[in-house]
């Protein structure tokens, strides 16, 4: 064994490592669990295979790893696979692999190739976690990048979130043991270890920002203003991380003031309490929506943010396109924000099969239909939004399911006269974008069920009545 690594401190570089990895994923917790590792070949990403292995016998942990291709280096991306592969062969892991085209993803959602790259990387590393069965997925960053990535978000004028770094644990299940650890002490094990790596030359690449800033401005900062810069840097990071600890704890319960709700990529929240917050919880609470539409914020700056915020209060028409085929707009009294479907609202018409069973597809439900020949013994106060019955030899049949049209008018139940459907909605809060899929029922002279919200007065079951239709949807 090299004489590096057979004195105190390479058993203590492995011994924090054992600290490090246990801190994250709990000391038992990892027992008979698969750890994915992103594995390039390069130096970081082969210290940390080999790191977990070595320490495999105390954290019980399986190994695994995950190459990306990510269609941007031709011949020299494919000599890193093989590389790889012929890494992990040896060290007796399984590998997985896969190519990318990272500037086409760029093109398409309008990103630079780092971002690009970064957004494909993650989703091919989410998808293999998932298909494995994997617990984790680790990857390489260690105290450089930490401080670097700090540094580039300063200068991008990101906010206490940006500056708070490269987060050791994820809600996704990513992980970065080695973050720690600086890429000397990184070196130091590969070169005492006796492992080789593979060199990336577009690390050397002076037309990358965050290659320039690694090898031109930290060095000049380290030498003219602070030798310790990095160190202060990785600092901020910790600071700033547990103060953004305290925000997610914080906007939980703003999040439940604003009656915050996330469905389909579609976050909605009430605007008027979203007006009476400050600035910054209110920023904070709009970037949350969109990470939730989106899966991140990539590109999403401040200015957009504030323009989300403006409009909101404006009462504005209309809505706001954001990064990534983003949309915010008004509805109502609350705010959504997510992916806009431009789509046509659904347009069908059926006759309902009653006695039985009716398919609404583009709906995406069933609507059945069943009689009762003792209506008295339902229990009308515990059937739900769901369900409806009506007074069967009331009703002239056939009857139809169809969507809203423009002048719809009916006799809600426990009124006296007609009232238009636009205005049945608007009193129930029924958001605009929801109305088209609301499911209408009629007979021969008009509707007799506002599908999931009120069945018509003349529809109504009386003491006089000998039969009931159930309708229900599903």
């Amino acid at each position: 064994m090299p004489q590096s690594f057979s004195n105190r401190s390479g058993r203590d570089l492995v011994s924090r490592f054992r600290r490090s990895l246990s801190a994250l994923v709990g000391a038992e917790k990892g027992r008979g669990q698969v750890m994915l590792v992103a594995f390039s070949g390069g130096p970081d990403s082969t210290a940390l295979l080999h790191l977990l292995l070595e320490t495999s016998n105390e954290s019980g942990l399986k190994v695994a790893a995950a190459h990306l291709d990510h269609g941007l280096r031709g011949e020299e991306a494919e000599r890193d696979l093989r590389a790889a592969g012929q890494a992990a062969k040896e060290a007796g892991v399984p590998f997985y692999w896969e190519k990318a085209d990272c500037r086409e993803t760029a093109r398409r959602d309008s990103l630079s190739i780092e971002a690009a790259a970064r957004l494909v990387r993650y989703a091919f590393l989410a998808r293999l976690k998932k298909k494995i069965g994997a617990r984790w997925v680790a990857t390489g960053h260690n105290a450089d990048d930490q401080a670097e990535a700090v540094l580039l978000n300063l200068l991008r004028g990101s906010g206490p979130r940006g500056l708070s770094g490269i987060h050791p644990v994820r809600s996704d299940g990513v992980v970065r043991p080695l973050l720690p650890f600086w890429r000397s002490e990184i070196m130091e094990y590969l070169n005492g270890r006796g492992l080789t790596w593979v060199e990336d030359s577009s690390n050397d690449d002076q037309d990358f920002t965050r290659n320039r800033l690694r090898h031109d401005l930290i060095p000049k900062l380290e030498k003219e203003y602070n030798p310790s810069v990095k160190a202060a840097l990785a600092r901020t990071a910790d600071i700033l991380r547990q103060e953004e600890d305290y925000w997610s704890t914080c906007l939980n319960g703003l999040k439940h003031d604003l009656s915050w709700e996330a469905l389909d990529s579609r976050v909605s929240l009430a605007l008027e309490p979203l007006a009476g917050l400050d600035r910054a919880p209110a920023r904070r609470l709009i970037r949350e929506a969109v990470l939730a539409a989106r899966g991140n914020t990539l590109a999403l700056t401040l200015d957009h943010v504030d323009e989300v915020l403006d409009y909101a209060a404006s009462g504005g028409r209309g809505g706001l396109d954001l990064p990534g085929g983003v949309r915010a707009w008004r509805d109502g009294d609350r705010l959504l924000i997510g992916r806009f479907d431009q789509a046509e609202p659904p347009e069908f018409e059926y006759e309902l099969n009653a006695p039985g069973l009716t398919l609404i597809p583009e709906l995406g439900l069933r609507l059945t239909a069943a009689v009762h020949d003792r209506p008295g013994e339902l229990d009308l106060r515990n059937m739900g939004p769901a369900r409806a019955a009506l007074d069967l030899d009331s009703l002239t049949m056939p009857l139809r399911a169809r969507t809203v049209r423009p002048g719809d008018r009916f006799r809600p139940l426990g009124m006296k006269h007609m009232k238009k459907l636009q205005d049945f909605f608007v009193d129930e809060k029924v958001p605009a974008s929801q109305r088209p899929h609301v499911p209408l029922v009629l007979d021969q002279r008009g509707i007799v069920w506002v599908g999931g919200l009120r069945p018509s007065e003349d529809a109504r079951l009386r003491a006089s009545s000998t039969r009931a239709l159930v309708l229900s949807l599903e």
